[in-house]
């Protein structure tokens, strides 16, 4: 049986994202297709990543569940965040998208927008990591792109 080609199908999907409106919509709307491309091209020793502005370090969750756990964490102050994408950066083992997170606060319903990045890293035609990144270079350099 052949090895299915993450890298591959990801850059199909960001494509049809990246010529369309670009908007991911609601990151809980979102998340649930991210967990669903993950289930099939995941590898077994998949960590999830979140990497906030330095000096704080990143936080790992495990799995592919972790997913929803990261994201879970990270919106807990937020009533929402949606995405909208801005461009993809391709390197040998890694896949950044650029997005531009638009969040409002659950405290006053401030709205706030962080430009970020989701790195995906590859290790024999699968995920072996994803990164959401509040620091656009360091997931460039992380990714080796």
């Amino acid at each position: 049986m052949a090895t299915p080609d993450a890298k591959k199908a990801l850059l199909e999907a960001l494509s049809a994202l990246l010529e369309g409106d670009r908007d991911m919509g609601e990151m809980e709307a979102t998340m649930p297709l991210l967990v669903e491309y993950l289930h099939v091209f995941a590898r077994s020793d998949f960590v999830c990543a979140m990497v906030p502005a330095p000096p704080t370090p990143a936080i790992e969750y495990e799995g592919v569940k972790g997913v929803a756990e990261a994201w879970r964490d990270w919106g807990a102050t937020f009533e929402s965040v949606r995405a909208v994408a801005e461009e993809s950066r391709v390197g040998e083992c890694a896949v950044a998208l650029f997005v531009n997170q638009i969040a409002v606060t659950k405290h006053a319903g401030v709205e706030i927008t962080q430009p970020s990045a989701l790195l995906w890293r590859f290790r024999d035609g699968l995920v072996s990591r994803l990164e959401f990144h509040l620091d656009r270079e360091a997931a460039l350099k992380a990714g080796g792109i």
